[in-house]
């Protein structure tokens, strides 16, 4: 009996321990730094858009990327991005621990936040082609005003808006692009956008503009849990300390809002002073590699111009450099040692087009294999894979480059890319490039025809109205 009342005394004394050891417990409030050291790992969460995050010529880009990215690399683990629209499914995936942070995605009821690292003005935009411009809040009366699901941009409005009727369309499903491209489309009449998105969309969209300014020096932050240890808060204040007094931030933002926009057109002009002047360095080399390698030169060419203009020395905001903006990963790829090297850059540039149209489907129209090729070259076979999927699912069969035109831009919208292989693309963007590209090389076939090439400086008077690019 004393026996079996000592082993329930220690029986109990070990219960009441273990209860008292974990009565503070709370599985949502663990060291979450800890975590992630022991994890090698952190995930954070972001939109798809063109000034957060984005992939092009298949890698990781965008301003938030490249700062969470840096956060990362500070901590000395490996980064998970993890893309997110409605705002309630990220505060619960935050606070049950399936992400560590929300980064600059207007989230500030119910949890942390820390660290407000930027500011911007934000602007109600509209269609300059459809729409008057509206220069005060009395002129939205009785519209509609469709926004991201953002709690920052709703609450500058509510308090900007007064006793206004309006309509306020929250999307919790769309991204910034297909609001943009329901604007540019007439469908809706106004948005909210900020001065980054501005920098960016006015180069593709110059038909968006601003009506007037409804809030400015918004904070973009990045949130926390709530019941989070205060050691990812030191981190994350150590961090951005540090890149602000680098400069490194202003690094960053410098690379994606006040660069040079690679997609945009060049004027007819411009680009025959270009081929005037700086095509004859590298034209031995375009016309060598593209004989090696099986391509029309002036098709080499075309591409090489709309990449860097023919400069030897460019960078572009993704960070991919020289003639032929080759990426890191693709120069190891097609052997080069050099890609600031014009002459390697070009030889890469034509080895890496000849390797993607050798995997092309050969179900592809043969008179387009070389769209699909180009395309593939700005924004990732994958992609464009994703797109002929799409096209398929539709019981369409993509194999002409006209038809495929349409599914590229479903990559930039939320209900498609979802349900892709490789997720978000800026689609109007390869478009775009892709049409620049052909008119480059339509202006070069016409020349060559003539046997212009270097004659005299009124060549453009010999150039065909209907080939003559604008700028826009």
């Amino acid at each position: 009996m004393i026996k079996f009342l000592i082993r329930i005394f220690f029986i109990s004394l070990a219960v009441i321990t273990l209860l008292f050891i974990l009565k503070d417990y709370n599985p949502l409030s663990k060291d979450d730094y800890s975590r992630i050291l022991h994890n090698n790992e952190i995930k954070i969460a972001t939109r798809f858009g063109p000034s957060d995050y984005y992939e092009i010529k298949n890698e990781e880009n965008g301003y938030t990327y490249d700062v969470m990215k840096g956060f990362a690399e500070f901590i000395g683990v490996k980064l998970k991005v993890i893309t997110m629209d409605s705002l309630e499914d990220a505060i619960n995936a935050l606070n049950n621990r399936e992400v560590d942070i929300l980064a600059n995605m207007g989230v500030v009821n119910n949890v942390k936040t820390s660290y407000a690292y930027n500011k911007v003005n934000q602007y109600i935009v509209y269609n300059s082609k459809h729409t008057t411009k509206p220069n005060k809040i009395d002129d939205l009366q009785n519209s509609s005003i469709e926004i991201i699901d953002s709690i920052l941009i709703k609450n500058n409005l509510d308090s900007f808006l007064g006793s206004v009727n309006i309509n306020l369309i929250i999307s919790k499903e769309k991204n910034i692009d297909e609001i943009i491209n329901s604007i540019k489309n007439n469908k809706i009449k106004y948005t909210v956008l900020n001065n980054n998105e501005l920098s960016i969309f006015n180069k593709y969209f110059p038909e968006i503009k601003i009506g007037f300014k409804i809030s400015e020096d918004v904070p973009s932050t990045w949130a926390i849990p709530k019941n989070t240890n205060h050691k990812l808060e030191e981190k994350l204040s150590e961090y951005f300390t540090q890149i602000l007094k680098t400069n490194k931030l202003k690094k960053f933002y410098v690379k994606h809002f006040t660069g040079k926009i690679q997609y945009a057109f060049v004027g007819t002009r411009s680009f025959l002073a270009d081929f005037l002047n700086v095509f004859p360095l590298y034209e031995f080399y375009f016309k060598k590699y593209a004989e090696i390698y099986n391509h029309d030169w002036r098709l080499l060419a075309s591409i090489g111009y709309q990449e860097s203009k023919w400069d030897k020395d460019a960078v572009s905001y993704t960070g991919v450099r020289g003639l032929m903006m080759l990426t890191k990963n693709t120069s190891k790829e097609m052997n080069i040692q050099d890609r600031e090297d014009p002459v390697q850059s070009i030889e890469g540039g034509a080895k890496y087009l000849r390797k993607i149209l050798k995997n092309l489907p050969d179900t592809i129209n043969p008179n387009d294999k070389i769209w699909y090729a180009i395309a593939s070259y700005n924004i990732g076979f994958g992609h464009i894979e994703d797109a002929m999927k799409m096209a398929e699912n539709d019981k369409v069969d993509a194999d002409d480059w006209y038809v495929l035109e349409p599914y590229i831009l479903k990559l930039s919208q939320s209900k498609y890319y979802k349900k892709t292989k490789y997720g978000y693309a800026r689609g109007w963007e390869t478009l775009k490039y892709v049409q620049n590209i052909r008119q480059y090389y339509d202006i070069l076939v016409f020349l060559d025809s003539q046997d212009n090439n270097n004659e005299n400086k009124q060549i453009d008077n010999q150039i065909p109205s209907t080939l003559w690019i604008k700028n826009i």
